[in-house]
């Protein structure tokens, strides 16, 4: 099939939505299907090659940038509505650029109504949900061939509101088991990352904070370095992700909590270089902060654990409704979100028996083999 990625957002992107757009449409390339990703042509300062930035084969797909209106670069124009103007032209400008493809994929209602007045088949891919317009979004996904949620609790919910079940299919995120093979030495990854040899290392991989600003739970994880150093407990805290600012605050954290010299905030990094990051760790975390928001209790997909799970390594995980989906007590240790003294107890179990932690682990590899992206885009394509 000649398959249109309709994007609605800046590609590439240090944010976790790139590069699992990038994933999805090399997945689908895989399966032999023609893809063409569309973006919208918003300037943009960060300029990476994709490829080489996510990790993937060159030209494995093709990406089309639209000329339009560019509401960023206009200093009349309020921030607030940069999106919804820039939405507007984009649509616009993707009415000539669509004939001819047998299938229309997005990620988001705001360019759904677009992609529908072609009567081209239509497969969203949900990672949130609107909290207003609901009878109008129900309208739309009415009309989608596939409505994909990440999670069982969206599909639980859009069932509430009304959609049919027959559209609705859970398919959390992925993993590109392929990275994760042939990797150098867990001591020689170590030293690439000028890491400690001798102690474990308990190792946190992916972005700070999510929807710009909320707090992933990395603070709780700080928190619970401290417990296991006033234990004695030896050990050596790496912390990667972005986006920078943030990892410079946590920074300045640890020196407040004179934890500068157990724990390393490494800041971000390309995808690219994720996997040599995860085999240089011993242990690695999933927290989360006590939160009602929908984010950890409904939407959010496990595509840092699917890589955790892959890498072969012991996992400590915030116990979450979507995490639920996917993992139990035989492939993770949990810990109530927001609780860092228990996270510091867990995780002083787990190093003080890292053989029982690595059966979980070697348990989990086979969840991670069956996330792979190209399994996960075979199902959700299948039938179309």
């Amino acid at each position: 099939m000649r398959i249109a990625y309709i994007l609605h957002a800046r590609f590439p992107s240090p944010k976790a939505y790139g590069k699992q757009v990038a994933e999805v449409c090399a997945a689908m390339a895989q399966l032999k299907h023609q893809v063409t990703l569309f973006v919208p042509g918003m300037h943009d300062a960060f300029r990476e090659d994709p490829f080489a930035y996510y990790g993937l084969p060159r030209k494995a797909f093709h990406i089309e940038r639209l000329r339009h209106f560019d509401p960023t670069v206009r200093r009349w124009i309020p921030g607030k509505l940069h999106l919804l103007t820039a939405m507007l032209f984009y649509r616009r400008a993707l009415r000539r650029k669509l004939k001819g493809f047998d299938l229309l994929y997005c990620r988001s209602p705001l360019v759904l109504q677009a992609l529908l007045k072609t009567r081209i088949p239509v497969i969203i891919e949900l990672h949130d949900l609107p909290r207003r317009g609901r009878r109008a979004f129900l309208r739309k996904i009415k009309k989608c061939r596939n409505v994909v949620c990440l999670t069982s609790g969206m599909r639980k919910e859009l069932l509430s509101w009304g959609a049919p079940a027959h559209l609705l299919s859970v398919e959390p995120d992925g993993v590109e088991i392929e990275r994760f093979e042939d990797l150098p030495d867990v001591q020689e990854c170590k030293g690439r990352w000028k890491l400690p040899t001798d102690v474990p290392i308990i190792g946190y991989v992916g972005t700070l904070v999510t929807r710009e600003s909320i707090d992933k739970g990395v603070s709780q994880l700080v928190d619970a370095f401290a417990t296991l150093q006033r234990r004695g407990v030896e050990f050596f805290g790496w912390i990667v992700g972005g986006p920078e600012t943030e990892a410079k605050t946590l920074r300045s954290s640890l020196k407040g909590k004179k934890l500068h010299n157990l724990v390393q905030v490494q800041g971000p990094i390309p995808p690219a270089d994720v996997p040599s990051a995860l085999q240089a760790c011993d242990v690695l975390v999933y927290p989360a902060p006590a939160s009602t928001h929908a984010y950890f209790q409904r939407d959010t997909s496990p595509l840092k654990l699917f890589e955790y799970f892959a890498a072969g390594k012991p996992v400590v995980a915030a116990e979450l409704p979507p995490i639920r989906d996917v993992a139990d007590e035989h492939t993770v240790s949990f810990v109530r979100p927001g609780d860092a003294s228990h996270l510091g107890d867990v995780l002083g179990t787990v190093l003080a028996d890292m053989e029982s932690a690595q059966e979980k682990a070697d348990r989990a590899t086979e969840i991670a083999e069956q996330h792979s992206w190209k399994k996960r885009m075979g199902r959700i394509l299948k039938g179309c």
